[in-house]
């Protein structure tokens, strides 16, 4: 990172508090190769489902999570050594969790076929203790780093939100949010495979009440729970999709500078994209104490 950007952050971060969580040491949630100006516009393509190509370092806090070399899922940096993923991510296809020596994480990603990243290993893997594989209840885990993170324009932590109950708590309803990830263009693998370029959809953050109507509405029986958020459209057409998995769900603060927060994670749905059928994303408000609890007695 160079002078100006530290001087930034530095300032940025003696700011007075806000409705967010911040787990590093520098101002969490910009995105400076957007403020710099150095990024180049990418060239439009409909990827994520109904989405658009991502700028270069415009999601700095994601990371592609692989394992034999292979993008498999997303996640979100947090700190210098901490990632926050899926649970379902973690486990290997059955009731098995995978070993930390069996994934890597590239940081400063955008084209999976360029070796642009910076590629790290993994100390420790924390799925919440509610988790069980094969289902999406308590669907959040951390991965601890094997060494630390270099901030700069393409590797940035993200901010979190306020925990569910505290005064800043925010259900984020009928706000518009964006999603990312190197996931599928189309739940049909005729139409679409997996995108090589980050991508980006922009969504619209549901009311729970109305979400469970909209499945209800299309003979579905899911249960959705307090502890997911639903983003997407009545008439489908964007969505994040397979091997989005575990990345994130933002929405920005114009009055903030544009600091972006991950308010949940890309955990589960009904395909991918369809009409009254958004997708389902582990709501992060409800597990902040237990994030922050495993930071602080994980600390190195």
């Amino acid at each position: 990172m160079d002078t100006v950007h530290l001087l930034i952050a530095v300032l940025l971060a003696a700011r007075s508090a806000a409705a967010f969580q911040n787990y590093a040491d520098v101002a969490c949630g910009y995105q400076w190769g957007r403020v710099s100006g150095r990024v180049s516009r990418a060239r439009a393509a409909t990827r994520i489902v109904g989405g658009s190509t991502a700028l270069r370092g415009e999601f700095p806090w994601l990371v592609s999570i692989t394992r034999g070399g292979g993008h498999f899922c997303g996640g979100s940096l947090v700190s210098k050594r901490w990632v926050l993923t899926a649970a379902h991510c973690l486990c290997s296809g059955s009731s098995e969790p995978l070993r930390p020596e069996q994934v890597r994480v590239s940081v400063g990603q955008h084209d999976l076929r360029e070796r642009e990243a910076s590629t790290v290993g993994v100390a420790r893997l924390l799925m919440h203790p509610g988790y069980e594989c094969s289902h999406f209840v308590h669907d959040v885990a951390l991965m601890k780093l094997s060494e630390d993170v270099q901030w700069g324009d393409t590797a940035w932590p993200a901010c979190l939100p306020s925990a569910t109950g505290t005064k800043d708590h925010s259900s984020f309803s009928d706000r518009e949010a964006t999603a990312a990830g190197w996931g599928w263009t189309n739940e049909n693998s005729n139409k679409g495979g997996r995108a090589d370029v980050l991508q980006k959809v922009q969504l619209r953050v549901l009311d729970n009440g109305q979400c469970r109507d909209w499945y209800k509405s299309q003979g579905k029986k899911t249960k959705i729970r307090d502890t997911q958020i639903c983003a997407g459209f009545e008439s489908g057409g964007r969505d994040s999709c397979w091997a989005d998995s575990g990345g994130p769900l933002m929405v920005s603060d114009a009055t903030d500078g544009g600091r972006v927060t991950v308010v949940g994670v890309v955990s589960t749905g009904i395909g991918c994209a369809r009409p009254k059928l958004p997708g389902l994303y582990t709501r992060l408000s409800d597990y902040v104490p237990w994030i922050e609890d495993q930071i602080r007695d994980s600390a190195h």
